[in-house]
């Protein structure tokens, strides 16, 4: 009997790794962990010696022998000497030295020829900030969940359009993209394969900022993952479960600040009002803490049939926020979201308080002339253009009508 087994290579090229590129100055690299800020210098930029700071102390350097070294002071003197040859020198996750090593570079002559990267958004801001030793000396390149004409192009070449559409939001974490097996994958599978992954994540990234994961930040994950966006939803639901001593917002709101920082929450605002909707940053981490709210998904055996059963109410969701971001790229704006006690707008783009884009997301019903309609009149009072995105195109001259497989042309045309 012959067994056939299929391996997809997938490699995503990064708009953030041609920025790097074109950085004339010494460089710094940020991010949350796992976000591929490693994959990027070691795959897209040119370097002659690469150093990982190991978590405790200690170095493992390629490019140099030998390749690891636990010196401190013995690092220092050949950073200083590399740099001084015109050697290209990558240093990963800086955040773990000592503080006194932006005072050490700020001796050397770094020539355009160093690379810092670093997960820890507090130690990154006294690299940036005014006091900083190294003030103007570093260009910064921040890297985040992969954008999404990055994943969208890279994954329609390896499954047909509708397909690699609707993983694309699930496979912008980067370190989810070896669970991408071409037209065979699956939204479960990804979940299943990565449940444990997602929470170590989520607490390495704590460890890099040097926090811990609290009751508070933990139940402001589960709690978000619900589908509650609102500070006083999320309040109230917090201080149900005796995580906080009293709904008040006031309480969160440092938790949300620090979380923003590390990358882990976003917000998007709201048209026309002061007002932000609080989402996870990422949504496959948002699906995880779903299921484990619902299902104990971290500690439970589950199948992928009752995965995709809970989950699949949420996929629309998301494709809407997928949609959000995608279209905010391609017209290079921000995208807001509006909602009022009788309706919600899925995406409107805005360019300073302008608004250039409005759109409608219709993902599991067939589009009919009604439903754009109906998108026409929420939307009659929002200048710009109207976009319809749904599996299937509509006739419609009113509307710019798009679907996985159009979007991409429009997209090169219209940039």
């Amino acid at each position: 009997m012959a067994i056939t087994i299929m391996v997809v290579t997938t490699i995503i090229p990064r708009s953030e790794a041609e920025l790097a590129r074109k950085a004339g100055l010494s460089l710094l690299i940020y991010g949350r962990r796992k976000v591929g800020k490693t994959f990027i210098v070691k795959n897209f930029l040119e370097h002659d010696i690469y150093v990982m700071v190991k978590r405790g102390g200690g170095f493992h350097i390629e490019g140099f022998s030998p390749p690891n070294l636990d010196s401190y002071d013995d690092f220092i003197g050949l950073l200083g000497s590399w740099l001084k040859d015109g050697k290209r020198v990558v240093v990963d996750e800086f955040q773990r030295l000592p503080g006194s090593f932006l005072d050490s570079l700020q001796a050397m002559d770094l020539k355009g020829n160093l690379v810092l990267t670093g997960s820890s958004f507090h130690i990154v801001k006294t690299v940036l900030s005014p006091r900083s030793p190294v003030l103007g000396a570093l260009s910064e390149v921040k890297v985040s969940l992969i954008k999404p004409l990055d994943i969208l192009q890279g994954l329609q070449k390896h499954a047909p359009a509708e397909v690699a559409f609707g993983l694309s939001p699930y496979l912008r974490d980067p370190w989810t993209i070896p669970y991408f097996r071409g037209r065979e994958t699956s939204l479960p599978d990804i979940l299943l394969l990565s449940r444990e992954a997602i929470r170590a994540l989520i607490g390495e990234i704590f460890i890099e900022e040097d926090k811990g994961l609290s009751a508070v930040y933990e139940g402001v994950l589960r709690v978000l993952s619900t589908g509650k966006w609102k500070l006083d939803e999320l309040a109230d639901k917090l201080h149900s479960r005796r995580i906080i001593p009293k709904p008040d917002p006031h309480l969160i709101r440092p938790y949300f600040n620090n979380m923003e920082s590390m990358d882990l929450v976003k917000r998007i605002p709201i048209f026309g009002k002061k007002e932000f909707k609080y989402i996870l940053s990422s949504p496959v981490m948002e699906m995880g803490f779903m299921l484990d709210e619902k299902f104990d998904f971290f500690q439970t055996d589950i199948s992928a049939g009752r995965v995709g059963e809970i989950t699949g109410p949420s996929v629309p969701m998301h494709i809407e926020r997928f949609c959000g971001e995608l279209f905010a790229q391609i017209y290079q704006g921000v995208y807001n979201y509006f909602y009022s006690k009788d309706f919600d707008i899925d995406f409107i783009i805005t360019r300073g308080k302008r608004a250039i884009a409005s759109g409608e997301v219709k993902w599991t019903a067939s589009p009919s002339r009604g439903d754009v309609e109906k998108f026409l009149d929420r939307t009659r009072h929002i200048p710009g253009d109207k976009i319809f995105f749904s599996k299937r195109t509509v006739d419609d001259p009113r509307v710019i009508s798009l679907s996985p497989s159009t979007v991409l042309p429009w997209a090169r045309k219209k940039r």
